[in-house]
């Protein structure tokens, strides 16, 4: 989910084309907003998944380590979801940079190239002039 906002914000939308239909659709969007909040109620409530019935949690045992389980699962049962997940994220993050370079009329830039390949004639022009006197 933040990948995909992320992608979202780096494509530069216009935002005045986007609100110009706002006002139409705010009928709708407000049905599945109140649609949304009933669901999540709904879920968020207790009996929904019956909570009354799970058995409490039991102790853990004396030097026992989230994050060291984690590990283990990570890179022993799901090691191959994890690097698919990786590369996925590889994936979306140089699509994301390529989404972001396009070419612009409007930025300045300096090619590297034509500053080697000048030469003097190319840049001074040696003028002579009479001197004058005040």
């Amino acid at each position: 989910m933040v990948l995909f906002l992320f992608v979202v914000m780096m494509l530069d939308i216009n935002l005045e084309r986007v609100r110009q239909g706002f006002w139409s659709y705010l009928p709708i969007g407000a049905v599945v907003g109140l649609l949304m909040i009933a669901e999540m109620a709904i879920v968020l409530g207790g009996s929904y998944f019956g909570l009354d019935g799970m058995p409490a949690p039991s102790e853990p045992e004396p030097g026992y380590s989230n994050t060291k389980e984690l590990g283990r699962l990570l890179y022993t049962e799901y090691v191959y979801p994890f690097e698919l997940a990786s590369i996925v994220l590889l994936v979306a993050m140089i699509a994301a940079v390529a989404l972001t370079l396009r070419k612009r009329k409007d930025v300045k830039k300096v090619d590297p190239a034509a500053q080697v390949a000048v030469k003097r004639d190319d840049r001074v022009r040696i003028v002579s002039m009479r001197a004058e006197k005040d």
